[in-house]
């Protein structure tokens, strides 16, 4: 069955159980018996709606993508600076998030795969390059409001996303506390440098 005829709501229920199986498990050690463990669908329920487990991982990057998505464009009625902090506090996944961090941490490690691995490199091209648009639709937009400073709007928004799957490496995967809170921190700073001189 292609993605396409797949039922929304079977999509999501697989969706969300990949996403468990992910955060307890890491992709290199994830298995359809795994998932199947986090849903109320047999394995065999799973190959129903999908051939392989990569396929069910590519559900739930789109599914995530579309989530991701809707949550930032929650704060689109704000000015722009503050739809730029709403924007770091979502990517920037605190480790007391346990759920958040460890799905961060799978995400991080699928992109490890996407050079190989056709099935995940396109959701995973979609999931980046949507959050690094919107990143840049703030700071544009921000910009002609004379709210930010003049800066490349597409170079800001890949720094600060940069910035966020690196948190995720060296703060989320390895614990470096030290790290990742001077890395927020230097961020807070960083916002706060792109403000105009009048705002």
């Amino acid at each position: 069955m292609s993605d396409e005829t797949v039922p929304p709501d079977a999509k999501a229920e697989i969706a969300a159980a990949v996403r468990q199986a992910l955060a307890d498990h890491g992709y290199a050690r994830l298995t359809t018996q795994k998932i199947a463990a986090q849903s109320e669908k047999s394995e065999a329920g799973l190959y129903y709606y999908y051939d392989s487990k990569d396929e069910m991982i590519a559900a739930f990057l789109e599914t995530t993508t579309a989530y991701l998505a809707e949550a930032l464009a929650a704060d689109d009625a704000a000015d722009p600076e503050t739809q730029l902090r709403a924007a770091c506090d979502r990517l920037f996944v605190s480790r007391e998030n346990e759920e958040a961090s460890g799905v961060n941490i799978a995400v991080m490690e699928l992109l490890s795969h996407a050079p190989y691995n056709e099935t995940l490199r396109e959701p995973l091209l979609e999931l980046e390059g949507n959050t690094l648009d919107h990143l840049e639709g703030i700071i544009s937009a921000g910009v002609d409001q004379g709210v930010f400073r003049e800066v490349d709007p597409r170079g800001t928004a890949a720094f600060i996303l940069a910035a966020a799957n690196g948190s995720t490496g060296f703060y989320l995967a390895l614990g470096m506390d030290d790290a990742g809170n001077r890395l927020r921190d230097r961020v807070d700073a960083y916002v706060d440098s792109l403000l105009a001189a009048d705002h």
